[in-house]
């Protein structure tokens, strides 16, 4: 299952992420020179069921969701790591439904936490999110 296509379609189609972030959703790392902020999103998927005595029809996405920011804009940066993070609670947290083609049972949110770049140029906030996708 690609959870991928389900996040891009979903958070490209809501407005409260475009607003802050635009189109700047994306798999495993950003393109070189991207404006900020970003976010930019990790899967570990599995099967739903763990014993194999025959095909899952669901599988289990833990997603980590990295929400960068400049940190040169000085406070404005961190505010905008907690703005976008809410939006993306409001627009995942205990979800369903379709999108990108992939259907998500259930998504729920499993905590976060704030870090920086080596360089201490970025503000980070890590989300990460549990989805229960069909297959």
């Amino acid at each position: 299952m690609n959870i991928g296509q389900y996040i891009y379609a979903k958070l490209a189609a809501t407005t409260a992420i475009t607003d802050l972030v635009g189109t700047r959703i994306y798999p495993v790392f950003q393109p070189q020179n991207t404006a900020y902020p970003v976010i930019v999103y990790l899967a570990k998927n599995e099967p739903h069921h763990l014993v194999k005595d025959q095909v899952s029809d669901l599988d289990t996405s833990v997603v980590t969701f990295h929400i960068w920011a400049d940190a040169a804009q000085g406070q404005d940066a961190y505010a905008s790591l907690d703005a976008i993070d809410s939006a993306l609670r409001t627009a995942l947290d205990f979800v369903e439904g379709t999108a990108g083609s992939i259907t998500v049972e259930s998504c729920h949110y499993d905590g976060s936490e704030d870090g920086r770049d080596e360089e201490m140029t970025l503000f980070l906030r890590s989300a990460t999110y549990t989805f229960i996708t069909r297959n």
